[in-house]
């Protein structure tokens, strides 16, 4: 199927491009060895201007030279294994480039699970790459970056793993379109624990093809690296690990210890008075009820005097106030002023902060390493800093989905059996095969691939299943009375979409956003009347439900999200 797509890419290019009757916009070349310079000069500048532990520094030199090394082995399926902390950003550059520079490779595709992680790591790799084609659903492009976008002809593409893979299971021209220009490419997939495991299988054994009949060379790099190879389907999964001794890193970046408060549950409030007694800290939790609830506890533990100093970070905030909070947190840290944070998931992977202690909900040990990521990461705590994980009291459920509670679970058990180490990559390995060791293909999707069934494939590969009622906020009001005048007038339109994108927020009530904001409808040529859709605005009057601490909070903490991730 993936070779008939690739066909039909190249026809599907053919055809937009004659019939656009618009010269191409050129791509331009990628020039690893004039980049390569760029990159050496930058890292001598981080290597100067760097106040980390010199022990981790010298770890951070020795991982970015050995993965540029790496770049000079023949292609193929490669992983790249390594404690948080690391440089990885940096040294996965460093065996891209140094790949196309030995190999001849067209352009360099960095893939990742999260709309945050691509903002930042645009932002670290336009420090050094010029023109960098960012592709994902926030990007806002010129009428000559939207042709290249459509057929991925840059030489160095930021997208998101739901633009990657879900376009190499499509079945529709316009996500086809591209896929013909990925042959010959560097594919760099960061955070690849974030893969969610029904789909793994299908999804190693399309990157295995694409590596094997298209010239492809792809990088699996994550501090949590999942053992594909325990997938009862997968057979013949062979990378080559870039850092084959890695236990060294993990045993020498021992930058924190873990308590395991898991003999009973904990209440909220009881974590928000051991917070309150501390001066950087952060509570990372599973759910949105558990966020709010355990925020306002953390306001009424805290002296009126240092309100300021708390901080709350969920997908209740959209994006661009998200990203204003990250801000504001990292520049106190900095200065080293109070800083207490209440967070789910969405600041764990990629998230450059850094804390003296850490509490976590129990929750996947993927998740509960890339939290301890947070904290102390760059090793100046005096002792290390404290990583300590808890099960929230409470008679609901406390967990996102059941794939979400099965990798919790299994952590406890290995927890039980008194073998739980989470520096250790051999305790991940035994996670991941005790994760992995029933996980089949989802039985739809198989029957449809036997069955070479495109327009059922594209159905049932869905990295991200639920997307929730999207919610336009008040965030920035110019930019929402803009998005309110052309909603009036033209209803939802991809166009809409893409502008209000940066202040969305997706919610899981539908019977709340209907008291609280109107829809906006979509309006198709040729249709008698408007359709409905899964967008609104919040109502005028109605801005109250959008709180500047809080972002967007349609209702009382107990009756929040229990069945989604934050």
């Amino acid at each position: 199927m993936l070779r008939l797509r690739m066909l039909f890419s190249c026809l599907v290019d053919a055809d937009y491009t004659v019939s656009s009757e618009k010269p191409l916009p050129p791509g331009g070349n990628l020039a690893p060895g004039q980049l390569l310079a760029r990159l050496n000069s930058h890292m001598e500048e981080l290597r100067i201007k760097s106040n980390s532990d010199k022990g981790l520094n010298s770890i951070r030199d020795e991982v970015f030279r050995r993965c540029g090394d790496a770049g000079e082995l023949p292609s193929g399926l490669f992983t790249l294994t390594a404690p948080t902390g690391v440089g990885k950003t940096m040294a996965l550059l460093h065996f891209a480039l140094r790949h196309c520079a030995a190999h001849g490779k067209r352009r360099i595709i960095l893939v990742l699970p999260f709309l945050t992680l691509t903002e930042q790591s645009q932002r670290e790799y336009e420090k050094l790459v010029p023109h960098i084609l960012a592709d994902h659903s926030q990007s806002r492009l010129s009428e000559e970056q939207r042709e290249l976008a459509a057929r991925w002809d840059a030489p160095f593409i930021i997208t998101t793993s739901v633009r990657f893979f879900e376009g190499l299971f499509s079945a529709h021209p316009k996500d086809c379109r591209k896929l013909h220009n990925i042959a010959q490419s560097v594919i760099l997939f960061d955070e690849a624990q974030s893969l969610p495991a029904d789909l793994a299988a299908t999804t190693m054994r399309s990157a295995a093809a694409l590596c094997e009949v298209y010239g492809c060379t792809m990088v699996f790099s994550t501090a949590t690296q999942p053992d594909f190879s325990a997938l009862p389907e997968l057979k013949n999964w062979q990378p080559r690990e870039i850092l084959p001794d890695r236990r060294q890193y993990y045993a020498a970046l021992r930058r924190t210890r873990v308590c395991w408060k898991l003999d009973c549950p904990t209440p909220l409030a009881e974590i928000a008075a051991e917070m309150a007694g501390q001066s950087s800290v952060c509570a990372i939790v599973n759910l949105r009820r558990h966020a709010v609830q355990l925020f306002r506890a953390l306001q009424n533990a805290c002296p009126k005097e240092e309100q300021d100093s708390l901080f709350f970070l969920t997908t209740d905030l959209c994006p661009a106030h998200r990203s204003a909070v990250i801000d504001t947190i990292r520049e106190r840290l900095r200065q080293e002023l109070p800083c207490r944070v209440v967070a789910t998931q969405c600041i764990e992977a990629g998230v450059d902060l850094d804390f003296q202690s850490m509490y976590r909900a129990l929750a996947p040990l993927e998740a509960i390493i890339q939290a301890a990521g947070r904290c102390n990461r760059n090793g100046t705590a005096p002792g290390g800093g404290v990583v300590t994980v808890f099960i929230p009291d409470d008679d609901c459920n406390i967990y996102p989905g059941d794939a979400y509670r099965r990798g919790a679970e299994i952590v406890k058990l290995l927890w039980s059996d008194s073998v739980l180490d989470i520096h250790n990559p051999e305790i991940i390995a035994e996670y991941y095969r005790r994760l992995f060791h029933d996980i089949k293909d989802k039985k739809e999707l198989a029957k449809a691939i036997a069955a070479e069934d495109y327009e059922t494939v594209e159905q049932e590969y869905k990295l991200i299943k639920k997307q929730g009622i999207q919610v336009v906020v008040p965030y920035d009001q110019t930019l929402f009375q803009t998005i309110r005048q052309q909603a009036e007038t033209e209803g939802v339109t991809p166009a809409l979409i893409k502008a209000a994108a940066p202040i969305t927020v997706s919610s899981f009530h539908e019977d709340l956003v209907q008291q609280h904001c109107e829809q906006i409808p979509w309006r198709r040529r040729g249709a008698e009347a408007p359709e409905k859709s899964d967008f609104y605005l919040l109502t005028t009057g109605h801005e109250r439900c959008y709180q500047p601490d809080m972002g967007l909070q349609l209702a009382a903490p107990e009756i929040g999200d229990d069945m989604y991730l934050a």
